[in-house]
């Protein structure tokens, strides 16, 4: 019967530690889900848009000088987040900015959670936005309202 001292373990012991932290700290990129509808908001003014998507996360809902030109409303769902900018006095809507709580590789993945499958179309287009330069990963795309 072979004995093995504990001493002569500690190296590996050290090793598959490392490893559990390596591997503890690497995350999974979860798929993208659709989470919010945009093209069925486009088109909607912002009292239309929060009956459908429900009260905005922060106050105030409505700008406290009615001068501005726009205002933002900030929705929040499964993780992921829509700003809503519109005009207070038409209460018309100008874009929205989709943020993903993940980075994706693809473009196509940032707009699969809202639900968008061309990047132009006669009612919008789309504008991505990284977190540091113009490669990926992309964390989150400007819909501009024509």
């Amino acid at each position: 019967m072979m004995i093995v001292e504990f001493n002569s373990l500690k190296p590996v012991k050290y090793i598959l530690y490392i490893l559990l932290l390596l591997c503890t700290s690497c995350k999974e990129q979860k798929p993208p889900q659709v989470t919010f509808d945009i093209p069925s908001l486009i088109g909607k003014n912002i009292d239309e848009v929060r009956k459908v998507l429900g009260k905005p996360l922060y106050h105030p809902i409505e700008p406290s000088n009615p001068k501005k030109d726009t205002f933002e409303n900030e929705f929040e769902k499964n993780g992921e987040t829509l700003f809503v900018d519109f005009n207070p006095k038409s209460r018309r809507i100008s874009q929205l900015c989709l943020i993903s709580s993940e980075e994706y590789d693809k473009l196509e993945d940032i707009m699969k959670i809202g639900n968008l499958t061309s990047t132009k179309t006669d009612s919008y287009y789309i504008e991505s936005f990284h977190p540091f330069d113009s490669t990926p990963p992309f964390t989150g795309i400007k819909i501009y309202i024509r």
